[in-house]
């Protein structure tokens, strides 16, 4: 029985062109924006003094660019390790599509995917409960490793699968979840309970880089 406390620092990646613009990117491979480099520096300097045992990443560039943010300001940091299950979802035929387009061009589907993700899908993409149970696959490979800060820099979708395997969190529920560029959200492991720290923390990232690096992470 696994009797340590642990704590999963979920990152979403900075913003890229395609965030600001309002297309679904799903994993279609964006790297960031200048926007979204800046922001990863002000996460990485509120990050810099912080022990962390392991970084995994998904192999999309736009979270692989923000993790190695964090491991360059780090000295705790040896390596980022890329996971491929926590890409974000396949979005399908909506990838590169604009909100108002996909909501123009598959009103019924659409509005069906919005009210619960977990039941449909896109065309040609993922539902939520594909989504979760690779990432399931995913968690269960690294909380079977060491470390008891891990962090782990994923997508919104992403980090929404992780909150409903964690804490229990119906699927249709985890999309009312905000999860900004570059926030960090916290769930704690300990035996018997498993306690959602905060969510969508972007302080950071508001107050700048004269003050990101004195921010405590709680």
């Amino acid at each position: 029985m696994d009797t340590r406390k642990r704590r999963i620092i979920l990152v979403r990646h900075g913003e890229t062109e395609w965030n600001s613009a309002f297309r679904f990117q799903g994993r279609t491979d964006v790297p960031l924006a200048e926007s979204g480099l800046a922001q990863a520096d002000l996460l990485a300097l509120r990050l810099a003094g912080a022990r962390l045992d392991k970084v995994y990443t998904s192999p999309l560039a736009r979270a692989r660019q923000t993790a190695s943010a964090i491991a360059r300001m780090n000295e705790s940091v040896k390596e980022v390790t890329a996971v491929d299950e926590l890409s974000e979802m396949s979005f399908g035929g909506w990838e590169g599509l604009r909100l108002s387009e996909i909501r123009e061009l598959h009103p019924d589907l659409f509005s069906s995917w919005s009210k619960d993700p977990s039941a449909t899908a896109p065309p040609g993409g993922e539902c939520f409960s594909d989504l979760i149970a690779r990432v399931s696959r995913a968690l269960e490979g690294i909380l079977s490793g060491e470390g008891d800060k891990l962090i782990l820099v994923c997508h919104g979708g992403t980090i929404r699968a992780i909150l409903s395997i964690l804490v229990g969190i119906p699927p249709a529920a985890a999309w009312k979840f905000r999860a900004d560029n570059c926030s960090i959200t916290a769930v704690d492991l300990a035996p018997g309970r498993t306690t959602l720290r905060y969510v969508n923390d972007t302080l950071h990232i508001r107050v700048g880089k004269d003050y990101a690096g004195s921010l405590p992470l709680l």
